[in-house]
């Protein structure tokens, strides 16, 4: 199976296959949406900047005790943006996640932030997501209403959120020497007019759901279905499809290669919602790295 790989952006937005797209949030109203917390209890502040020394290269997620989760393919590394202040990394190595596309990276200080909860329950992964994510915006060139999107540059970068809906689970997915279980979401019209997919500098980005009372880390971003990007057109089709894939929390935080074990906080086990998650059928992917050299 072949997978695209991407450093990658949210792109906010609302498709259909059964009219017009009515209001992607930046098809419809430039780059200055959906740039603030929304208010509803997520660890916003905890969603991060992976730089090296050209800038921007994905996002990451501060867990706590200096260390930050990310997608395995991004880097290399020099720094992590966590607000508005650069942090250095330590002179540890990174930490692999048994095969997955995923890895620990520990700050030389500590930004004073608390951690967050990984989700330990498959059962807790499927239904209404938060994505939270370090990506591009789209391109000065790019009118709005036009279809599909052009994305800008690195400029473009910025912590942005969007929902959508967690409606697929695969074990085992290959991509350029890693082996991960993945979700998935489609970027389509079933979360609202918010509705997010991943594109440039989104691997790595953060993928919540609140289950019970609290917010849970569920999935890492990691891979797109078509060139590395999201392609928010109005033909939405199995050859252009958006989907989204995320790497599994729940498959790695309490297991051998527990993330826990290097001494993040433990991740709570109450209150999961325990829902039915249903994999619709995943179409052949397509492989593209879209690395700094």
């Amino acid at each position: 199976m072949r997978v695209i790989r991407l450093f990658a952006g949210v792109v906010i937005g609302l498709l259909s296959t059964l009219k017009p797209v009515q209001a992607i949030v930046f098809f419809s109203q430039g780059n200055a949406a959906n740039l603030d917390n929304p208010g509803v209890g997520l660890p916003w502040d905890n969603v991060v900047q992976m730089r090296n020394e050209s800038g921007p290269i994905g996002t990451g997620v501060y867990l706590g005790n200096r260390y930050v989760l990310t997608a395995g393919h991004v880097g290399p590394l020099t720094s992590v943006k966590v607000g508005f202040v650069d942090y250095l990394l330590d002179s540890s190595p990174a930490v692999a996640i048994g095969t997955a596309d995923m890895k620990l990276v520990r700050l030389a200080s500590d930004p004073g932030l608390s951690g967050v909860r990984l989700n330990t329950n498959p059962l807790g992964d499927g239904g209404n997501s938060y994505l939270v994510g370090y990506g591009v915006g789209r391109s000065s060139s790019s009118l709005l209403g036009s279809s599909p999107v052009t994305w800008g540059d690195s400029s473009t970068a910025i912590k942005r959120w969007g929902t959508n809906f967690v409606d697929g689970a695969i074990a085992g997915v290959q991509v350029g020497g890693y082996t991960s279980d993945l979700l998935r979401t489609q970027f389509n019209s079933n979360a609202g007019g918010s509705e997010a997919a991943l594109t440039i500098y989104d691997s790595g980005s953060a993928l919540f759901r609140q289950i019970g009372s609290e917010w849970y880390l569920v999935g890492i971003g990691a891979y797109v279905q078509n060139s590395g990007y999201s392609l928010a057109s109005t033909q939405f089709n199995s050859n252009e499809s958006d989907d989204s894939y995320f790497i599994r929390i729940s498959s790695y935080s309490n297991v051998v290669n527990q993330i826990g074990a290097v001494g993040v906080p433990e991740p709570s086990s109450s209150h999961y919602f325990v829902g039915g998650l249903f994999f619709l059928g995943f179409l052949a992917l397509r492989k593209i790295r879209l690395a700094k050299r």
